[in-house]
């Protein structure tokens, strides 16, 4: 498997600091000189991203799963998500980027999102035809209110980004096991273990922990894990406690040492350890970093 790279350049225009207004909005044609139609495998620091497709296939790779998706669809980003797309060449769609830091406000002050908008999500499908129509209708709204200039330019574009979020909302409300119900069983294991993953991000459950909520042996979930994602079970709770330990760092002050005992942690310098083995920086530098450029 191709390995994930955090991407500051390439796909989006650099870290949140350079995103200027509420929103950036592009056509997946005006960085297909870039990218060729084919985005392999990366994931953004504070930036989450709403793509909206019109007609045409796209072969997507969401949090290490495959997915097969013919347009007109929505896909939801959070921030360190891994995704990679293979477009149909000249296809229609949309990408919508906005600051993690907005995106937990809004989800913070609506309780209709919460239980979704940290993780990634996806509408497509005939049972959501007419809600993607208007969505596509919603994201052309957007694209036109992106190039105007004027004070109230921010209001709008949150009031359009809002509905997009609604329209996507009403689609998981529509039918809420779609993605499972569209997916092999290999994958529908991997996906309970990725939202008990989600649920637990704090906690240091084992691999034999998580095989026994979802009553599977350990060595069949391994298995599974491996097979379906191209990661081990044991590293993907890693990737977890590590996105939960930087929410933690960049959403709080509380001290390092704090952050460590709240994520169990038997000490503050295990919890470095962890953190700059798995980051590539300390939990001080990183904190610092996302600071500033915030």
């Amino acid at each position: 498997m191709t390995q994930t790279h955090l991407d500051r350049e390439r796909y989006v225009l650099g870290d949140p600091s350079d995103h200027v207004g509420f929103l950036n909005c592009e056509r997946i044609v005006e960085r297909s000189h870039i990218h060729g139609w084919s985005v392999e495998p990366h994931y953004h620091e504070g930036l989450a991203q709403m793509f909206v497709f019109g007609d045409g296939r796209v072969k997507g790779q969401i949090d290490y799963l495959s997915r097969d998706i013919v347009g007109p669809a929505i896909v939801w980003l959070p921030a360190l998500c891994s995704h990679a797309f293979d477009y149909q060449v000249g296809m229609n769609g949309w990408v919508i980027t906005v600051p993690t830091i907005d995106v937990m406000r809004i989800g913070k002050h609506n309780s209709w999102c919460q239980n979704w908008i940290g993780r990634p999500q996806l509408v497509v499908g005939a049972l959501h035809r007419d809600l993607l129509t208007e969505t596509l209708g919603l994201v052309q709204q957007v694209e036109k209110e992106h190039k105007k200039l004027g004070e109230e330019r921010n209001v709008a574009l949150e009031s359009l980004f809002m509905l997009l979020l609604i329209s996507l909302n009403r689609g998981l409300s529509a039918n809420p096991d779609f993605n499972d119900q569209s997916s092999g069983r290999q994958q529908q294991l991997v996906n309970r273990f990725q939202t008990l993953l989600e649920q637990h991000e704090t906690d240091k459950f084992s691999v034999a922990d998580y095989a026994g909520m979802l009553s599977v042996t350990t060595t069949h979930l391994s298995r599974t894990v491996k097979t379906v994602t191209g990661k081990t079970a044991g590293e993907m709770i890693s990737d977890r406690l590590l996105l939960a330990a930087k929410r933690k760092l960049v959403f709080s002050d509380l001290p390092i040492s704090e952050v460590a005992y709240m994520l169990e942690f038997s000490s503050p310098s295990y919890f470095t350890r962890f953190f700059s083995a798995q980051a590539g920086e300390t939990p001080r530098q990183f904190r610092t970093r996302m600071r500033e450029s915030s």
